[in-house]
């Protein structure tokens, strides 16, 4: 198991409770923090459509964020861009979001080979420590990114959940199944 960066807000022997000059007592939340960081408005703007930056601000977590870069988001195809962004499809939106949260507060250091992570959306990722820190395919590109309720890493790919079929995803949207009808379109209503 990973040891958590420590928090120096425990009830160990080590001393550090009270120590003042501590960087931790400057630190802002992982919400906070992204959105002060220009790398990813992206990301942002997509954790508040789904709701999910509140759950990451103040005293929640701690987590660990494995945060895709406005570039990460720019590589995707433009019709799954398109589709996660429509906001019917939130819950499939807020899937793969989830797919980049853990718990705890994971260092650097404590990452190794085949290394399991279990997300908040229920899919595990893995470590890859051969060639730099990889989750999954994604390569962590700035690391232990500290806030006062977790740390984030900086990955240049968004993270798919292995239950999460684009292909079909991408059909399904781009076909126009859409069974619900408030739309105001005046075809075959029979609701007069």
């Amino acid at each position: 198991n990973p040891t958590p960066i420590d928090d120096d807000d425990d009830d160990d022997d080590d001393d550090d409770d009270n120590n003042k000059d501590n960087s931790k007592d400057n630190l802002i939340d992982i919400s906070s923090t992204l959105n002060t960081n220009g790398h990813f408005t992206t990301l942002v703007s997509a954790l508040y459509a789904v709701d999910l930056m509140d759950s990451m601000s103040g005293s929640w977590g701690p987590f660990t964020v494995f945060a895709p870069t406005n570039d990460a988001f720019d590589d995707l195809p433009g019709s799954l861009t398109e589709c996660l962004a429509n906001p019917k499809n939130k819950a499939e939106l807020s899937y793969v979001l989830s797919y980049h949260i853990t718990a705890g507060r994971i260092a650097s250091s404590d990452f190794y080979n085949t290394m399991t992570l279990q997300t908040y959306n229920g899919d595990n990722l893995i470590v890859d420590t051969n060639r730099g820190i990889k989750v999954n395919d994604a390569m962590i590109t700035s690391g232990d990114i500290l806030a006062s309720n977790g740390v984030i890493y900086a990955i240049n790919s968004v993270l798919i959940p292995p239950g999460f079929n684009v292909a079909k995803f991408i059909d399904t949207c781009a076909g126009g199944d859409d069974d619900d009808d408030d739309d105001n379109d005046d075809d075959n209503d029979d609701d007069d």
